[in-house]
């Protein structure tokens, strides 16, 4: 597609882009947009040696479009997705166009986009719109976490008179609470320390429990989808005692270590793995209306969209300081542009 050939915008983040926006020339079915947000994740600190453009949790203004684009309006706040795909394999005609065999998301370490910059081009179907009382800097990290822990709960059947558990309350547990809340769901957070307890009370979760290796789980028998957002997972035995009968787990954490399933405590309650990762454009868009209706705000941690913004928001984040998601806002400052 014609946003492949774009990658030198995210890459090199400089005041030369805007001074050039008016030049830069645009495919038929792309869009320019100028970046105002971006958030900062985990996967972009460990792709800071992977020489790809960094940052995918881009929102901005569409200042330009090609010519042949219907999708989207000059002027409008639009969010960014990374994926590319062929569009015509089966995945791809199902709307699940991020496990298309040629995407560049399924390639760990290789996004092909960045939004650490001031423009970026992307086919129109690559941009989603932003629902007006959604402030663009908590619409940032719903472009990845928010998608992520929406689409795992959409795929493990959540219904609202299922108890969900989230283990590990950070930038993708934390959002998990408060999707599974607003759809009427009991939510039980399970961390591996203590200190987190009345954050998850004030998200809206109702059980809050220790589980890590040297703890024995509590035996709480109640879970009916349990989402995996913290890192590295090695063993699903240490959840076992959590889970009601035939309950679905789904983690939505990316890591390299395997996982080891105990095989008859797993199958003999009919437990169901799940995976997911990303999420359909049609839920990518509704979970941005979801969260507008329902007045979802992530816990942010702003920093000015300049060098020594990210850095900071880098250090935070190797020092697990950050409660729960950073995003750069050139309504802080940017030394990106002249």
């Amino acid at each position: 597609m014609d946003g492949e050939k774009r990658n030198y915008l995210a890459g090199t983040p400089s005041g030369a882009l805007e001074r050039r926006s008016a030049t830069i020339a645009l495919g038929p079915l792309e869009v320019l947009v100028r970046i105002t947000h971006s958030g900062v994740c985990g996967t972009d600190a460990h792709d800071r040696t992977a020489n790809c453009g960094l940052g995918h949790e881009g929102v901005g203004l569409v200042e330009r479009i090609g010519s042949a684009v219907t999708a989207v309006e000059a002027g409008a706040r639009q969010v960014l997705t990374t994926a590319q795909s062929c569009g015509h394999c089966a995945e791809c005609i199902a709307g699940y166009r991020h496990y298309c065999h040629r995407s560049v998301g399924q390639k760990y370490g290789a996004e092909e986009h960045g939004t650490f910059c001031d423009y970026a081009v992307r086919h129109q179907d690559y941009v989603n719109p932003i629902p007006d009382t959604l402030e663009s800097k908590h619409a940032a990290p719903l472009v990845c976490a928010g998608i992520t822990v929406y689409e795992a709960l959409l795929a493990a059947n959540t219904q609202s008179r299922d108890r969900v558990g989230v283990f590990g309350l950070g930038g993708l547990g934390h959002l998990a609470v408060m999707y599974a809340r607003a759809m009427g769901c009991a939510v039980s957070v399970f961390s591996g320390s203590a200190d987190k307890k009345e954050d998850a009370s004030q998200l809206g979760a109702d059980e809050f429990h220790v589980v890590n290796k040297t703890s024995k789980p509590p035996a709480v028998n109640n879970v009916n989808v349990l989402l995996l957002c913290g890192g590295d997972i090695t063993d699903i035995g240490l959840f076992l005692p959590l889970l009601a009968r035939r309950a679905r787990i789904v983690p939505v954490v990316i890591q390299t270590k395997p996982l080891t399933i105990p095989y008859m405590e797993f199958i003999l309650p009919g437990h169901r793995l799940i995976s997911s990762l990303g999420a359909t454009r049609e839920n990518e868009q509704e979970a941005l209306r979801f969260a507008a209706r329902h007045s979802l705000q992530p816990w942010i941690q702003e920093y000015p969209f300049t060098e020594a913004g990210l850095t900071s928001a880098f250090a935070a984040l190797d020092d697990g300081a950050i409660r729960y998601r950073a995003v750069l806002s050139k309504e802080l400052g940017n030394a990106f542009s002249v």
